[in-house]
C-alpha cells in the first residue's frame, strides 16, 4: 500500500512522503514566502512526480494559497514542464486555475 503523508514535524517546511510501510518511495517539500508556495525539494522516481506536486498543491489551494514557484534543478524543472505543471517560467499564477483546467492538460 502506498501513502502520502504529511510531515507533521516541522512546521517550517511544508512535506508530503510517499511510502510504502516504511520505505520512502518519494519526497516533495516547500515554504510560505508571503503568498506563494516555493516547492524547493523533489526527491522520487518519475511515476511518483504527479501525484506528489498535485497532492502538495492540493493542500495548497485548500488552504487559499493562490501561487506556487518551483526552485529546483533544471532536470527536475524538465520533467515538470512535460508533465505541464507550467510553460516557460517554472510558476503558476493560480493553483485553482492550474486544477481548474482538469488532469491531462
Amino acid at each position: 500500500m502506498i501513502e502520502i503523508l504529511q510531515n507533521k514535524e516541522n512546521h517550517d517546511k511544508i512535506e508530503f512522503n510517499a511510502r510504502d510501510g516504511e520505505e520512502v518511495l518519494g519526497k516533495i517539500a516547500g515554504v510560505l514566502e508571503g503568498d506563494e508556495f516555493v516547492i524547493n525539494e523533489l526527491e522520487c522516481e518519475d511515476f511518483f512526480t504527479d501525484g506528489l506536486v498535485r497532492a502538495i498543491l492540493n493542500l495548497m489551494d485548500l488552504h487559499g494559497v493562490e501561487k506556487a514557484r518551483f526552485d529546483l534543478p533544471e532536470s527536475d524543472l524538465e520533467h515538470l514542464r512535460k508533465l505541464r505543471f507550467f510553460d516557460d517560467e517554472p510558476k503558476m499564477e493560480s493553483i485553482a486555475a492550474f486544477f481548474d483546467k482538469g488532469c491531462g492538460h
